[in-house]
């Protein structure tokens, strides 16, 4: 079974494209099939990835970069027949491609830094993948994804609340440290996953990635029941 993730964020910061590109490497290096589609106008994610600097970079991971929004669908939906997991990287809600990338995703993840600014943002994020579901007539799983973290902050522990117990927006245990391991991956066109395998980054992206197997194995598991 092949699932398909968007991971969308309308405001600059809070690592979208890093977020795609580590669980894609986390999946990649436990034997999966793994797609990256970026149809970010940046195509931040086509650069880091076609930098590869290092032999094994992406080793298992394809990329397709996609130059208009109403690609996504189809291209999601072939990537899906030939991979385990294909994950989106598309942009925030002005624009159509959040509502196709969240029509036919498994899971839609919005990274936010805990910021005033960027909840906001990502719950405006979420309204909108609340409004590709209704288009679709099913409900699309979310998650919020705090990132840019320093943990035990008392930022970080309002953020938190602001979501879950003020706006009932589900988040991730997991939260993604501001570690600069990230930044000197990149630039080698890689990612902390191959580089540092051992390191608190690559641990943040190893506990996220289980985190969401279980999300998905969960909800697999639910549509079974209803079938």
């Amino acid at each position: 079974m092949s699932y398909i993730i968007a991971i969308s964020s309308s405001k600059g910061g809070p690592g979208k494209t890093n977020t795609v590109a580590n669980l894609a490497d986390y999946w990649a290096l436990k034997g999966k099939k793994v797609a990256m589609l970026d149809s970010d106008p940046n195509k931040n994610l086509s650069k880091w990835y076609n930098k590869k600097a290092l032999d094994d970079a992406f080793a298992g991971v394809s990329l397709q970069t996609l130059e208009d929004e109403e690609q996504i669908i189809d291209a999601a939906e072939a990537a899906a027949q030939e991979h385990d997991i294909v994950l989106i990287d598309v942009a925030g809600v002005r624009s159509r491609a959040l509502l196709y990338a969240a029509g036919i995703a498994d899971l839609v993840i919005v990274p936010a830094q805990p910021s005033e600014d960027d909840i906001d943002e990502a719950i405006n994020t979420i309204e909108a993948v609340k409004s590709a579901g209704k288009l679709a007539k099913r409900d699309i799983k979310y998650r919020v994804l705090l990132s840019q973290t320093r943990k035990g902050t008392i930022v970080l522990e309002h953020a938190a609340k602001q979501f879950e117990e003020i706006n009932n927006i589900k988040i991730f245990r997991t939260t993604i440290g501001q570690r600069e391991a990230h930044k000197q991956a990149r630039f080698y066109g890689t990612t902390v996953m191959r580089t540092e395998p051992k390191s608190p980054a690559a641990e943040d992206f190893t506990n996220l990635g289980k985190e969401i197997d279980k999300v998905l194995k969960e909800e697999a598991k639910l549509q079974k029941q209803a079938a």
